[in-house]
């Protein structure tokens, strides 16, 4: 039985503002969320001069809640994007335009970068394949549950051949969604929930791949229940769109104005205890079950706060401008990193007279992280201003002549039977 609240968000349209609200504390967790990955990618890749002079990749050993940083950052990325998509399509848009959007905020800076990186790879003389190339540049490496392909160019990048994947669903989902009931939308909510614990200890039982030929494994995956379940829980598009999915459906929730007031400092707790819980297990849940009961509850405590006014953290001026270059920097940090820091690494030691071995403790460690992290911040914002915004602005001004796609049209009320 519904609620009242319930009853009056379900004779109204769940329609999406003209004029989304900015909700900066969102930007600003993009911006939390690049420090993190930033540094779990720091302290996961790195070449090494092999033997031969050559450079080679070597794995490194982290200590556990860095893993758990790079969890919580993918897993908010992913959440975020669902959330933000629902928010700011509108009505009347057409589904070419939607199209168009999707490619210039997401391809240009891609191409880009992933042309830079094949280049590296040449210039290096490190191994590429021709089907790795086009894997890559079709954006389909996160398909292939092999390590050597979907991190085989530039390792980061497979989160975008898995979101790329979110944007074709999108306009069937939010057709769909927005004509569930609240209750039914609470039930989709649970569902992916157990989706997200059941599924990788269900492949990791009953299912296992076995590397051909000279398949290569950069990471052990023992701890995540072998290589399938490991590319199941990184980047397998279906499985990751279920975060997306509860990111969709939280702000429908929250534009019926059903959902209950979440104070920040309650979900930030919440977020807090899962990061812990997250950085002692083992096996496949740590990768994105963990967070996944944990985040969305920060994301509406955050859009909340910035829709009523109250303070949050998160809208300060450093994190709003982390978040706007969190793409670039996200795309670039590896490929400044990696091919330079061998080198970076010889020359420190000369100068201070100290052993690459003493750079690597972590007085050092943090030192030299923190100088690569300004570097790419840098990098960033000539990408920002001259690949992503203009390619974006011009984007969007495609197609938008063209009839709005029925997708996007919010249903003059939404649908009264419960799952």
């Amino acid at each position: 039985m519904l609620t009242s609240a319930e009853a009056t968000a379900e004779s109204r349209p769940a329609r999406r503002p003209h004029a989304p609200p900015l909700l900066d504390s969102l930007t600003g967790l993009r911006g939390l969320a690049a420090i993190l990955v930033f540094g779990f990618h720091f302290t996961t890749f790195q070449f090494v001069f092999g033997p031969t002079g050559g450079l080679e990749f070597a794995p490194l050993t982290r200590p556990r809640f860095l893993t758990m940083s790079g969890n919580f950052a993918v897993g908010s990325f992913f959440i975020l994007s669902g959330f933000v998509l629902a928010l700011t399509t509108r009505e009347g848009t057409s589904l070419a335009n939607f199209c168009a959007k999707r490619v210039g905020k997401l391809y240009p800076v891609y191409f880009v970068t992933t042309a830079l990186a094949i280049g590296a790879i040449v210039v290096l003389g490190m191994p590429i394949t021709t089907e790795n190339i086009v894997l890559h540049l079709t954006l389909l490496q996160s398909w292939v549950p092999f390590q050597e392909i979907y991190t085989g160019v530039n390792p980061v990048t497979w989160s975008l051949s898995t979101e790329a994947f979110f944007y074709l669903l999108f306009p069937l989902a939010l057709f769909v969604v927005q004509r569930l009931t609240s209750r039914a939308l609470y039930w989709v909510l649970g569902a992916a929930v157990f989706l997200e614990f059941a599924l990788p200890l269900y492949v990791m039982h009953y299912f296992t791949v076995k590397p051909s030929g000279g398949s290569l494994e950069y990471f052990s995956t023992g701890a995540q229940g072998g290589d399938l379940v490991y590319w199941l829980t990184l980047p397998f598009p279906p499985y990751r769109f279920l975060e997306f999915l509860v990111g969709m459906v939280c702000c429908i929730l929250l534009n019926r104005g059903v959902l209950p007031t979440i104070r920040q400092r309650w979900a930030w707790a919440w977020c807090a205890v899962a990061y812990v819980i997250g950085t002692y297990s083992d096996g496949p849940l740590q990768r994105t079950a963990v967070g996944f009961v944990a985040l969305p509850f920060l994301v509406v405590a955050l859009a909340q706060a910035d829709l009523a006014g109250r303070w949050s953290l998160l809208r300060g001026k450093v994190f709003v401008t982390l978040g706007k270059l969190s793409y670039g920097m996200y795309a670039i940090q590896l490929l400044v990193v990696l091919p330079s820091e061998p080198f970076v690494m010889r020359w420190l030691s000369s100068l201070f007279g100290v052993s690459t071995s003493t750079l690597g403790e972590p007085a050092w460690k943090v030192l030299i992280m923190v100088a690569y992290f300004g570097l790419v911040i840098l990098l960033s914002v000539p990408i920002y201003r001259y690949i992503e915004v203009p390619a974006y602005d011009f984007a969007k001004g495609l197609y938008r002549s063209r009839k709005g796609s029925p997708m996007f049209a919010a249903p003059e009320s939404a649908g009264k039977s419960s799952l």
